[in-house]
C-alpha cells in the first residue's frame, strides 16, 4: 500500500522518537524492574500521539486505521513499554458514545495525555445506585477505567480505588487488579454497538504484534549474518536461509493483510465484513510473532537464552499478546463456522458500483450462456484440458467483446486500461465463473514482455494474434535436468547461415504445448556458456518439423503437461526477443509478469473452490471449522497481497515482498486440497460422477503439484533468502 507523505511522516516522526529513546533499552529497563520513567509523558504530551484516534472536535489528531497501525507497528518492534493500544481502544469506544459532557471532557484529556483509559468487563462488579463493588483485573496501570456492562457503560476513576499491580511474565505490559468498594461510577450512558470499535482495537494489537515479530525477524536476521560457524556465516546454511525465508513470508502476508483491512476500513467496509477480517489479521499476527519470537531463541543457539540477549523479550510478548487476544484456533474457528453458515463472503463482494463494473458484469451475463454455458467454471486446478476447443472460441469471444489485452498500451493493440479497472473485469469475470483462460499465457506473459522487449516487427507478427484468441501460446522453460534451476538448461540454440535459428533439446512440464500454436524458449546460445550468460529467449511455431509433443500423465489421470523434443526446430532470426546473451533478463521479466492482474482471477477461482468445500461441511468437527477459517483468512490476505503488489509494479517500486507470493499461495491451495479430502471423508475415495465432487478431487490431486512446478519450495525459498533478503549464497564446488 502507498503511503501518503502525511502518513510516512508520523510513522517516520515515531521511529525517530523511540530510537532516540534508546531502542530496546526501555523494554530491557522495564524487564529489569526500572520502569518506563517519563517515556509515555512524553510519547504522548510532546509528540502527540495519544491523541491519534481522538477526533480534532475534542482536540485530536482524528487518525485512522492507517495511521495509527503504523504507529503501533513502529511501537511492537522495539516493544516499548507503552499503553498505546489500550488508550487507542478507549478513544475509540468513547467516540462510539453519544455526545455528552463526560464523554467529550474523557476524549480531551486522552488527547492531553492526561489521562491512561483503559477499557474493563464490568459485568462481575455489583452496581449499587451509582457505585461499584468487586474485583477485576485489567491490562494497564491507568489514571481511569472505562467499564463495560450489560446496563451501560461506566466510568471510574482510578484515585477512587485500590489499585495493585501485577508481576507480569512481560514486564512491558503491567497489568492491574482494581479493588472496588463502594467506588463512585459515572454513566456514560448505554452501551453501544461496540462491534466496530473493537474490531479496530483487535486490529491496533495485531499491528504491534506484528511489529514485534518483525523485531524478532530483525534481530535475527543481523544476529546471525555475524554468527560464524564451521569455517562460515551461519547465515549461508540453507536449513538457516528456509527457516529465515518461510518466517519473512509469513510476514509478508500477514503483513499485507493488516495494511489492506487498515485502508479498508477508513475507506468504509462494510463493518461485518471488517469484523471478521480483524479476527482474521490478529489471530494470522499472533501466529507469526510465536514464530518470529521462537525463531529469534532457536537461531541465536545458547545466548538466546540468555538475559543478557534480547530474544527473551520477544518471547514474553508473544506469550503476553497470545493470553490477551486469544488463542488463534478458537478465532480461526469461529470464522469457519460464519463462512460454513454463509455469514462471511467467500467470494470477494462486488466493490464500488461503477460503469466500468457493470459493463462487465452485463457483458459476461450475456456471452457466459448457450453455446458457452458449459464452460462455467471449467478449465480450473486439475481440469485445465476440460472442453479445449469450446475454450479456444470463447478466448475468440473475448476478443470480439475487446476483454483482451486490457492492460497493454493502446499503441500496442490493447486498451490501455488501468490497474484498478483490470481488477475490476478479473473480479467479475470469476464472479461469473469464466473458464480457465486458454490464452493467458499469451496474454499475461507473451504481450507484455514483447511490450517490454520486443521489436516493432515481433510486436506487430505476434500480438494480433494474442490479441484476437486466435493464437495460443506455450512456455519452454524446465528442462528434465534443470527443474527449477534455470540457469542450468542445455537447450542449445545455433545460428545457420541464414541468421535463423536451430534448437535442439528437451523441455518438460509444459502446460497445454499439445494445444498451442507457439512455445518461447529459453536455450544456451553461445558455445561454452554456462550459468545466466549466453541465454537466448527464441520465439518458435509448435507445428514444424523437428518438434515432437508427447503428453505426461499425472497422478489425476489428467495430461494436461508435456514434453517438448527439438530436433533442428527453427526460429527465424527476428524471433529472438532481446539480443543473444540477453536471455536471462527477459525470462526474469516474463516470470514478473506472472504475478500480475491474473493472479487476483486465480484467486477468485481458489475462491470458487474454498465457497463448494463451505457447503459441504459437516457439523460437530470443529478442526475442520478451523481449517475452514484458517483458508478464509489466508485468501483475504493474498487478496491483499496481490494488489499491494500490483500497486508497486504500478509504482516501478517493486520490492522483496513479491517474491513471496508464489510460495504463500501454492502452500495454502496444497492445503486447500488436504482440507478438500478431509471434508469429502470417506466419499472423497470414490471417484464420484457427481462433477462438483470430482472437480474436488481433481483439485486436490492437481495442488500437490503446485509447490513443485513454477519453483519448488525449496527454490522459492532460496530466492527468497538471496535475492530478497540478501542473505549470501551456500559455497559451492568445495568452496
Amino acid at each position: 500500500m502507498q503511503l501518503s507523505d502525511e502518513q510516512r511522516l508520523i510513522r517516520d516522526e515515531v521511529a525517530r522518537f523511540l530510537d532516540a529513546s534508546g531502542g530496546l533499552g526501555p523494554a530491557r529497563a522495564a524487564a529489569d524492574g526500572a520502569g518506563a520513567g517519563d517515556l509515555w509523558a512524553r510519547f504522548a504530551g510532546d509528540l502527540g500521539m495519544a491523541a491519534a484516534l481522538v477526533p480534532e472536535a475534542q482536540g485530536g489528531l482524528g487518525l485512522g486505521m492507517v495511521e495509527a497501525c503504523l504507529i503501533a507497528r513502529e511501537l511492537g518492534q522495539r516493544l516499548a513499554p507503552l499503553p498505546f493500544g489500550v488508550v487507542a481502544e478507549a478513544a475509540l469506544v468513547l467516540r462510539q458514545v453519544a455526545q455528552g459532557p463526560l464523554r467529550d471532557d474523557l476524549l480531551g484529556r486522552i488527547a492531553r495525555g492526561a489521562v491512561i483509559a483503559v477499557v474493563a468487563d464490568g459485568d462481575r462488579l455489583a452496581l449499587r445506585g451509582d457505585s461499584l463493588d468487586g474485583t477485576l483485573v485489567a491490562a494497564a496501570a491507568a489514571e481511569g477505567f472505562l467499564l463495560c456492562r450489560a446496563d451501560g457503560l461506566w466510568w471510574i476513576d482510578g484515585a477512587e480505588t485500590r489499585v495493585i499491580p501485577l508481576a507480569m511474565l512481560d514486564a512491558t505490559r503491567p497489568a492491574v487488579r482494581l479493588h472496588l468498594d463502594a467506588t463512585p461510577a459515572l454513566s456514560l450512558g448505554d452501551v453501544p454497538n461496540l462491534a466496530p470499535a473493537r474490531a479496530r482495537a483487535r486490529l491496533i494489537d495485531a499491528a504491534e504484534a506484528l511489529g514485534a515479530a518483525r523485531g524478532a525477524f530483525d534481530l535475527t536476521r543481523e544476529y546471525i549474518a555475524g554468527r560464524v560457524q564451521f569455517g562460515r556465516s551461519i547465515a549461508s546454511f540453507q536449513a538457516v536461509k528456509h527457516r529465515v525465508a518461510a518466517l519473512y513470508a509469513r510476514l509478508v502476508s500477514a503483513g499485507a493483510m493488516l495494511s489492506g483491512l487498515a485502508a479498508a476500513i477508513d475507506a468504509g467496509m462494510d463493518a461485518p465484513l471488517a469484523e471478521a477480517e480483524s479476527d482474521a489479521a490478529l489471530a494470522q499476527a499472533v501466529e507469526v510473532l510465536d514464530l518470529a519470537a521462537a525463531e529469534a531463541i532457536q537461531l541465536h543457539g545458547g545466548v538466546g537464552f540468555t538475559w543478557e540477549y534480547p530474544p527473551h523479550l520477544f518471547f514474553k510478548r508473544a506469550q503476553a499478546v497470545r493470553q490477551k487476544a486469544g488463542q488463534p484456533q478458537p478465532l480461526f474457528t469461529g470464522l469457519g463456522r460464519r463462512v460454513a453458515a454463509g455469514a462471511l463472503p467467500v467470494i470477494q463482494p462486488p466493490g464500488k458500483a461503477s460503469a466500468f463494473r457493470a459493463e462487465v458484469a452485463d457483458w459476461l451475463a450475456m456471452h457466459l450462456t448457450g453455446r458457452f454455458a458449459p464452460l462455467v467454471g471449467r478449465g480450473g486446478a486439475g481440469d485445465g484440458e476440460a472442453l479445449p476447443e469450446l475454450r479456444k472460441d470463447w478466448e475468440r469471444e473475448l476478443a470480439a467483446g475487446g476483454w483482451i489485452g486490457l492492460g497493454l498500451p493502446r499503441d500496442l493493440g490493447g486498451r490501455g486500461l488501468n490497474v484498478a479497472e483490470q481488477v475490476i473485469f478479473n473480479e467479475e469475470y470469476a464472479r461469473a465463473g469464466g473458464p480457465g483462460r486458454m490464452g493467458h499465457i499469451g496474454e499475461g506473459l507473451v504481450a507484455p514482455t514483447l511490450a517490454a522487449f520486443g521489436t516493432k516487427g515481433q510486436q506487430a507478427r505476434h500480438l494480433p494474434g494474442i490479441l484476437s484468441g486466435s493464437t495460443f501460446w506455450a512456455q519452454g522453460y524446465s528442462e528434465p535436468g534443470a527443474g527449477s534451476d534455470l540457469a542450468a538448461v542445455r537447450t542449445r540454440a545455433r545460428q545457420d547461415p541464414s541468421g535463423d535459428w536451430r534448437v535442439t533439446g528437451q523441455k518438460i512440464w509444459t502446460s497445454l504445448a499439445h494445444l498451442s500454436d507457439w512455445i518461447f524458449v529459453l536455450a544456451r546460445g553461445e558455445e561454452g556458456s554456462v550459468g545466466r550468460k549466453g541465454l537466448v529467449f527464441l520465439l518458435l511455431p509448435l507445428d514444424q518439423p523437428g518438434i515432437e509433443i508427447r503428453p505426461i500423465r499425472q497422478m489425476n489421470g489428467g495430461a494436461e503437461f508435456n514434453e517438448v523434443f527439438f530436433d533442428g526446430a527453427r526460429a527465424a532470426s527476428d524471433d529472438l526477443v532481446g539480443g543473444v546473451g540477453q536471455g536471462w533478463q527477459v525470462a526474469m521479466a516474463l516470470l514478473g509478469f506472472e504475478r500480475g492482474i491474473s493472479t487476483l482471477g486465480q484467486q477468485l477461482g481458489f475462491a470458487r473452490e474454498l465457497a463448494a468445500l463451505a457447503r459441504r461441511l459437516p457439523s460437530g468437527r470443529p478442526d475442520l471449522d478451523a481449517a475452514l477459517g484458517r483458508a478464509w483468512a489466508g485468501l483475504r490476505a493474498m487478496r491483499y497481497g496481490a494488489l499491494e503488489t500490483l500497486d508497486a509494479l504500478e509504482r516501478g517500486a517493486s520490492g522483496p515482498e513479491g517474491l513471496t507470493w508464489k510460495y504463500e499461495w501454492s502452500n495454502w491451495h496444497r492445503a486447500l486440497g488436504e482440507l478438500a479430502l478431509d471434508i469429502l471423508g470417506a466419499d472423497g475415495l470414490a471417484l464420484a460422477d457427481d462433477p462438483d465432487v470430482a472437480a474436488l478431487q481433481q483439485m486436490a490431486m492437481f495442488s500437490r503439484a503446485e509447490t513443485i512446478y513454477g519453483g519448488t519450495n525449496e527454490v522459492q525459498l532460496n530466492i527468497i533468502a538471496e535475492q530478497g533478503l540478501g542473505m549470501p549464497r551456500e559455497p559451492r564446488g568445495g568452496a
